[in-house]
């Protein structure tokens, strides 16, 4: 069993290869999709950060830990417990730390821009690893656009469209926590941020306000947590999304381009261009992509996205 399980580590270390040309930062296991049912593994850097769907991994801490120092230099490894609240809320969940010969914050690379990471405090580090190609596909197609970035948390989508010309950002996030870590990712990057960068507000309020006020975007992009409450305020995707598209699309400058996305596993990338075309109404659809994970993802039940890039 132990030499069966470091056999699958060694391959799913091997398929991630390609990817440390461009970052140091990758899902080094996606449970079933990499034949390790119950266990996600991910690396920033030399810290690690795991989450355990199966009690069984649990009793696995010498065989993880010794993989990851022989193997990778491990620094740092926090294992995040599930086990108990996968279904329910998801951030009550418990956590161990099985190697700390460093601390649990770190800077990782990616495409060319640095990111700031905290591996021990919230279930989320700081970087969402599965929207990395998407980050990549959007800040192609920022230069010279006014960018609205709605749910910005560490505003990982406003520095690559900075970073590649747009001529503008806003960072929308209802959090003021996560919006000064995205302003420490702009200083990270060498990026000076204009007055009205970073907005603490709900974005569904602040795009009924920008449609009302006739404030437009060329680019916008939609990216909501899957369930919110901040506040006494709850946001439910699968409740408020079609109305958040609305708006967006409502938002659009003409030949603008609106990307939108869900960690939701009820909604499909039918299902978001199905709202967009309803939102866009008599307006034409000019070129729509569906989207969806890097290769560090493979098809698992740990790990789903829906994602949608359409110019109106």
């Amino acid at each position: 069993m132990p030499e069966r399980i470091i056999k699958l580590l060694e391959s799913s270390v091997a398929r991630r290869e390609p990817l440390k040309n461009i970052t140091d930062a990758v899902r080094l296991v996606n449970g079933r999709g990499d034949g390790l049912e119950g266990l996600v593994l991910e690396q920033y850097n030399r810290r690690f950060a795991a989450q355990v769907f199966d009690k069984r991994w649990l009793k696995e801490k010498d065989l993880l830990t010794g993989f990851l120092k022989d193997r990778l230099d491990a620094q740092y490894l926090i294992v995040k417990d599930r086990t108990e609240s996968a279904s329910s809320a998801p951030e009550g969940f418990k956590t161990q730390v099985w190697i700390e010969e460093a601390g649990s914050e770190t800077i990782v690379r990616e495409n060319g821009l640095k990111f700031s990471v905290e591996l021990s405090r919230t279930l989320n580090n700081g970087l969402f690893l599965d929207m990395r190609r998407n980050r990549k596909i959007i800040s192609g197609v920022a230069r010279g656009k006014k960018v609205l970035n709605c749910f910005a948390y560490s505003c990982s989508f406003g520095v690559y469209c900075r970073a590649h010309g747009a001529s503008s950002v806003i960072n929308v996030d209802i959090s003021k926590k996560y919006l000064e870590r995205g302003r420490v990712n702009y200083s990270l990057n060498r990026l000076i941020p204009e007055k009205s960068e970073f907005i603490p507000q709900d974005a569904l309020r602040y795009l009924e306000r920008a449609v009302k006020r006739g404030n437009c975007f060329g680019l916008i992009v939609l990216d909501p947590p899957s369930f919110s409450r901040n506040e006494g305020k709850v946001f439910s995707v699968k409740k408020d999304m079609a109305r958040l598209i609305e708006l967006a699309v409502r938002a659009l400058e003409p030949r603008g381009i609106l990307f939108t996305s869900t960690n939701f596993s009820g909604i499909t990338c039918d299902d978001i261009f199905g709202m967009i075309l309803k939102g866009a109404g008599r307006h034409k659809i000019k070129e729509r992509k569906f989207l969806g994970q890097d290769i560090d993802f493979p098809e698992a039940k740990e790990s789903y996205l829906a994602a949608v890039l359409a110019e109106l």
